[in-house]
């Protein structure tokens, strides 16, 4: 997201995250790599993450993003923070650990969801699947 400009609206990590977007991107497929998605780029986000996963743990996060500051933001640090967690610890990461560390405002909850039902889809293939 280089090059774009972020007003004063939005705190600085969801800036700092919007304009850096750690772990951005497709990851190869693997036997080992599962993807899952959410919302849609006509409601205004779309998310989708790959996990690399492997003895029941994530190794890897990576994603695509269409959406807000926030919901890019969203995304990168859920990323971040699934890394080198279970399976399981993944799939009780709630919203409102976002929400709360990104300081969003309620009504952007939406987006988080978003963002929460994409990563826990790949989570979930991951779980079935290893």
């Amino acid at each position: 997201m280089k090059g774009v400009h972020v007003n004063g609206e939005y705190g600085s990590q969801v800036t700092e995250l919007f304009q850096r977007t750690p772990f951005a991107g497709c990851m190869e497929p693997a036997p080992d790599v599962f993807s899952g998605a959410a919302g849609s780029q006509f409601d205004g986000a779309e998310v989708r993450f790959w996990v690399k996963a492997g003895g029941g743990c994530v190794q890897a996060v990576s994603f695509l993003v269409y959406g807000c500051p926030y919901t890019v933001a969203a995304a990168a640090w859920m990323a971040h923070h699934a890394r080198g967690l279970s399976l399981a610890e993944v799939e009780r990461t709630a919203w409102l650990e976002v929400e709360r560390s990104l300081s969003v405002p309620a009504q952007k909850r939406g987006r988080l969801l978003i963002v929460e039902d994409a990563l826990k889809a790949a989570v979930k293939a991951a779980a079935g699947n290893v």
